[in-house]
């Protein structure tokens, strides 16, 4: 469990605080095990207003599954889904009581990734057939999918059923090898059907080499990673216009705040490079607010724009070996103040100059090697 003060650092909106707006947590397959998450969620609630949480199970319980085990997959027996739809809204009524809204709902995480852990198989068509028949029973948004790899054949036949298309708000998938699978790309058909695509698990540690005392402080193998496959992914997520992107886990060595590991070189509770690096997007785009079209002069540097609450956000990421003075977003006359953040190898989300001119706005400098987030007011 986090403590409060973890809590507040990752969804608050303070200098030293990373403005998280979505969290993921687990639905025990034992209710007697929920009361682990409830505390934390429900300070997140309290400290962040618009923070939205989905609640995704790794199992239904023993005794719903084919195997009457929660672990090593199985799959939950057709007569029990009506019991199943009911365990869910058990939880949510359980965190209601706690004080926790839940906002979202997954029927399975990674229904195709069958560990010695808790977990269950289900195929596409067994998603559709709980979707359809059960769905419109649960009490929160629905999300379908959460695939190792967000393999579209356990989305695909829930978007093309007009029943179940009913009963789901979000299609879900992971990044695991989806590089590699040709799945991280565009979703034309959920984008069709009107559904939000979420990614919502990914982690990557290969800068620590099995083991390496790295993630506390200022490591060029730490950043490299973060910046050209941490950072990379989100923005590669938002270009293909998916519509959240969550990272697993908040406090571990390789995320956003230290666990105290020894041998892993963090201190428990402290902001890690990770954490400041992902908070150029958490931060900054907040709920509501919407991709809009950025052009940039200079093809080298990767930019998405968002815009909400009166504001422009600009994300420029730089993975490139040189520094670019004087970038200029146009954005008309009516700008009336900019603040602009860095995060680099050495500096952690630290203020740098920018400033509106007529129907600019510059930023002075975005380092090599960097990113930087400017905030237009209007």
């Amino acid at each position: 469990m986090l403590t409060d003060a973890e809590v507040r650092t990752l969804v608050g909106s303070g200098d030293q605080q990373l403005g998280l707006s979505l969290l993921r947590t687990i639905i025990n397959p034992d209710p007697n095990d929920w009361y682990l998450a409830a505390a934390n969620l429900a300070e997140a609630k309290l400290v962040a207003s618009d923070l939205q949480i989905l609640a995704t199970p790794w199992s239904p319980p023993a005794d719903m599954k084919d195997n009457n085990s929660t672990t090593d997959g199985g799959k939950l027996l057709p007569a029990r889904y009506g019991d199943y739809a009911a365990h869910l809204n058990d939880y949510i009524a359980y965190m209601e009581g706690a004080g926790v809204d839940i906002d979202v709902v997954s029927v399975q995480n990674e229904p195709d990734w069958h560990p010695s852990y808790e977990s269950c198989d289900w195929s596409g068509e067994e998603l559709r057939n709980f979707v359809r028949d059960y769905g419109a029973s649960i009490n929160a948004e629905l999300l379908v999918g959460e695939s190792l790899r967000f393999d579209r054949a356990y989305t695909d036949p829930s978007l093309n059923d007009d029943d179940a298309l009913a009963n789901f708000s979000m299609v879900g998938g992971h990044l695991y090898s989806a590089e590699s699978s040709g799945t991280f790309t565009p979703y034309p058909l959920a984008e069709q059907k009107n559904k939000q695509r979420w990614m919502t698990e990914w982690l990557i540690h290969e800068a620590d080499d099995d083991g390496a005392a790295i993630w506390g402080g200022n490591n060029s193998a730490v950043w490299n990673e973060t910046l050209d496959d941490v950072l990379a992914s989100i923005h590669k997520s938002m270009e293909i216009n998916w519509n959240a992107y969550i990272w697993w886990w908040a406090r571990r060595f390789y995320s956003f705040i230290g666990d105290g590991e020894a041998q892993y070189g963090t201190t428990r509770g402290e902001v890690l490079k990770r954490g400041w690096a992902f908070s150029h997007y958490a931060k900054f785009v907040r709920p509501g607010f919407t991709r809009i079209m950025a052009t940039p002069d200079n093809s080298t540097i990767d930019v998405t724009a968002y815009q909400g609450d009166n504001q422009i956000v600009v994300v420029l990421l730089n993975r490139s070996t040189v520094s670019f003075n004087s970038i200029a977003i146009e954005t008309g006359s009516s700008a009336s103040s900019v603040s602009a953040f860095v995060t680099s190898q050495m500096q952690n989300r630290e203020n740098t100059e920018a400033q509106i001119s007529g129907s600019d706005t510059t930023v002075a400098s975005v380092p090599a090697r960097s990113i930087v987030t400017v905030v237009i007011d209007f």
